[in-house]
């Protein structure tokens, strides 16, 4: 072969290889390049997949774009904004305190005539260009940069937070891959489920009121391990799971007590459930665990010295065995106070006793402040100010409330649930017309299709959340508001 001849098929081979790397950079700028956005320093994670979600709300193409429209003019009807549906979007609570949102763009020039939209009917700023990017203010907190491969809105800032913040987007938006959050653990663990939205956080996120409840767990930093949570929906039904993730030692014993005091429910407490309440919530334990754990918490504990100057609480607790449901027919609370303010007489306590060798001390039940009088053998009232309280023992179920006896009466929808009851750990429903408490009065009265709110928990560090509607509704074309 001659010169000439080698030379023009070295020139042939240097062209079909730089247009293969050309395609294989376009393809993989289109696909996953824009991740590279994503800040190393999050506190939390979450993927969204936008056309998943769309998927399930069944949404048709007008649908969808009179969803991305809804802020833009009236007369737009373009349904291309500039948006890569196909591709996930991901937010993210940055260490700054900020929170993100990224996504791919597919068309720069789309996604620019939206903004421009939305400037015209008031919803953001002018679209300017600096530092190579396009700018824009949304709702005049959230500055959004964008270019033709990605999008990355963040805030709440305002003023000069906005000047500094536009600083940080611009560095994200210029990073590579290695200076981005992909290698970090919260990123990995969003690639263990595919639901269409899935979030790891740090516990250093975690509001103190949550971590205090969750004292016991010792998941206090990112280092013994993360939380994660999954979001699914089913027509009338929306499902989020939320568990630990973490081999760390103390975290993966304590969560293996907190098995051993909760065991699985029989779901036996349904049947003596009033037809209609509030919340019904119920766990299966053994009373000599339960009353270790209770001692443990200082607030507890003294709860209990108070109550067994009236009654013999600690030998009731340590006679149940089996499952201890708790029940509240009617509730309120304060529109600015996220604590329930339950009135006792509302209030109902069952539990399964494996004996009632504690009412061999009931003649000596009550003070000079609380009066204890026998009804029969098993049954006693306590002479409250505000409104009796009856306590007893009936077919080896033990009840505490404001009614004698027990109801019979049962309850439609725990029978429904039975089989999700039945095994669980945990479980409780919620009645969201029958609690008065934000944010869940301003759902039932925007959405008045939600109906009930179920929470579950299979094993310790394991929570299934489920939202309901009514059986004619799609759940997310509802929250979505078509």
């Amino acid at each position: 072969m001659n010169k000439k001849k080698v030379l023009i098929l070295l020139g042939g081979l240097i062209i079909v290889t730089a247009l293969i790397t050309a395609i294989t950079l376009f393809l993989l700028r289109g696909s996953s390049s824009y991740i590279n956005a994503l800040p190393k320093d999050a506190q939390a994670l979450a993927r969204v997949d936008i056309k998943a979600v769309l998927d399930k709300a069944r949404l048709t193409d007008e649908e969808t774009a009179q969803l991305f429209q809804r802020y833009s003019l009236p007369e737009e009807k373009r349904t291309d904004i500039g948006f890569d549906l196909s591709q996930p979007a991901y937010a993210f609570a940055a260490m700054d305190g900020n929170f993100g949102l990224l996504a791919a763009v597919a068309d720069e020039d789309a996604l620019t005539t939206w903004c421009k939209n939305l400037a015209a009917n008031g919803h953001a700023s002018e679209v300017t260009r600096q530092r190579g990017l396009s700018w824009v203010v949304v709702e005049q907190q959230w500055l959004m940069a964008f270019d033709d491969d990605k999008a990355l809105a963040m805030g709440p800032a305002v003023g000069a937070a906005q000047d500094q913040l536009r600083t940080v987007i611009a560095q994200l938006m210029k990073q590579d891959k290695d200076e981005s959050a992909q290698g970090t653990e919260l990123y990995k663990l969003l690639g263990t489920k595919d639901e269409p939205l899935v979030a790891a956080v740090r516990p250093e996120l975690m509001p103190d009121d949550v971590l205090g409840a969750l004292s016991s767990i010792k998941l206090k930093s990112s280092s013994q391990g993360l939380y994660r949570m999954t979001m699914d929906a089913d027509d009338n039904e929306l499902e989020v799971d939320i568990d630990i993730v973490s081999d760390n030692e103390d975290v993966q014993a304590e969560l293996k007590k907190l098995n051993a005091i909760m065991r699985p429910l029989s779901g036996e407490l349904t049947k003596n459930a009033h037809a209609d309440n509030a919340i019904w919530l119920a766990v299966n334990t053994k009373g000599d665990e339960l009353l270790k754990f209770l001692r443990a918490q200082p607030k507890v504990r003294t709860a209990l010295f108070t109550i067994n100057l009236i009654v013999d609480a600690d030998r009731i607790i340590q006679a149940i065995d089996g499952d201890v449901a708790v029940e509240f027919i009617s509730s309120k609370a304060s529109p600015s106070d996220i604590r329930f303010d339950f009135d006792f007489k509302n209030a109902r306590l069952t539990a399964q006793v494996a004996n009632t060798d504690f009412l061999s001390g009931a003649s000596s039940w009550g003070n000079a402040f609380m009066d204890v009088q026998a009804l029969s053998a098993t049954e006693y009232v306590v002479k409250y100010s505000l409104s009796p309280i009856y306590l007893g023992v009936q077919d080896k179920t033990f009840y505490l409330g404001s009614e004698r006896g027990l109801t019979t009466e049962g309850n439609a929808y725990l029978r429904q649930q039975l089989d999700d009851i039945r095994g669980a750990r945990f479980f409780a429903t919620l009645n969201l017309a029958s609690i008065p408490l934000e944010p869940l009065s301003v759902w039932t009265k925007r959405y008045p299709d939600l109906n009930r709110l179920d929470v579950r928990m299979d094993e310790a560090g394991e929570f299934t959340f489920t939202l309901n509607a009514s059986d004619t509704t799609n759940i997310l074309r509802t929250l979505l508001g078509l």
